[in-house]
């Protein structure tokens, strides 16, 4: 049996999982981040989370995967910045974990991570044309065509994010106005509903009041699925994908309607042929994507010597 060890890291926890081939969890360990502490306390904690899984695992683990959130370089192995990672600029945080685990290593985006482990467990699963979206607490992106991820000259490729949905709009923090993540982000949803309603509610209440069918969240998550459905429906016009998956925190527990209305609410808005045999679908890996997607890296390098060699020489 083929072992690997998927990590996911963000700003406040770092979580590990034992990962076989078929994207089953065999066994898992979360700490804090503690970024305050610095990166190289950050690699003490991932090795030893590593060593724990080790300890666990029955079978010999061909390597470790890393989700990180970017800018970062897949081939050195270094973060260059990320805003949730004080301390990080310029870290070579794959080199570090390897040097000390004695284990190989591969770094990728977070949500490059994810869009791997959608498409080899998840409901993208034989796809060679599809996108992926995570909205947290901002929108992360990938995008496989032809079977291959868009990275672009310096691995910055896909921070679908950013694409400007309404100019001169609400400030983004990349400093942008009006961009997409200002608006649908999970974050931003949770913003607009407090808004709306005058009341804290969470992204989880909104979605399993709507799959209720209740007037109030329906109605607001339509007004937020025209949001999303223009900056959809231009993804579908420059990919022409098999399907567009939306994953991230807030479709942890589902999201059916929300992608039911952005299905309905493209219609107007792309290319007819592009719509043809469609998909927009909630992730199928919910809160596992980060260290499934890690961990998948693994699996896709091992695929070919010439992918290994590639991330490793």
């Amino acid at each position: 049996m083929s072992l690997a060890i998927g990590i996911d890291l963000g700003g406040t926890n770092v979580r590990a999982a034992l990962v076989d081939q078929n994207g089953t969890i065999l066994a898992e360990s979360k700490r804090k981040t503690l970024v305050v502490n610095g990166p190289e306390a950050c690699v003490q904690s991932m090795v030893q989370m590593i060593a724990e899984l080790k300890a666990l695992s029955p079978e010999k683990i061909f390597g470790v995967g890393i989700g990180s959130p970017g800018p970062l370089s897949r081939h050195e192995r270094m973060i260059f910045q990320t805003p949730n990672l004080p301390g990080f600029d310029g870290f070579p945080l794959g080199t570090r974990v390897e040097e000390l685990s004695g284990l190989p290593v591969l770094l990728d985006n977070d949500a490059k991570c994810a869009t791997y482990g959608e498409g080899l467990f998840g409901v993208a699963k034989g796809m060679d044309n599809f996108v992926l979206l995570t909205f947290g607490t901002g929108i992360g992106g990938g995008v496989i065509n032809n079977s291959q991820m868009i990275y672009g000259k310096s691995d910055g490729a896909c921070e679908i994010g950013h694409m400007t949905l309404y100019p001169g709009g609400e400030l983004c923090k990349c400093q942008n106005l009006g961009c997409f993540e200002a608006y649908c982000s999970a974050t931003a949803v949770e913003r607009r509903a407090e808004l709306k309603f005058s009341k804290s509610i969470s992204n989880v209440e909104l979605i399993l009041a709507a799959e209720r069918n209740e007037t109030w969240s329906t109605d607001f998550l339509h007004e937020v699925a025209v949001d999303m459905a223009i900056a959809t429906a231009s993804i579908v016009n420059i990919f022409d994908p098999n399907a567009v998956v939306f994953g991230g925190g807030l479709f942890s527990s589902g999201g059916g309607p929300l992608c039911a209305y952005v299905q309905e609410e493209i219609k107007d808005r792309c290319f007819k042929s592009s719509q043809l045999n469609l998909k927009i679908v909630p992730s199928a890996l919910k809160g596992e994507a980060g260290v499934l997607g890690a961990a998948s890296l693994v699996y896709r390098a091992k695929t070919t010597s010439s992918a290994w060699d590639q991330h490793l020489r």
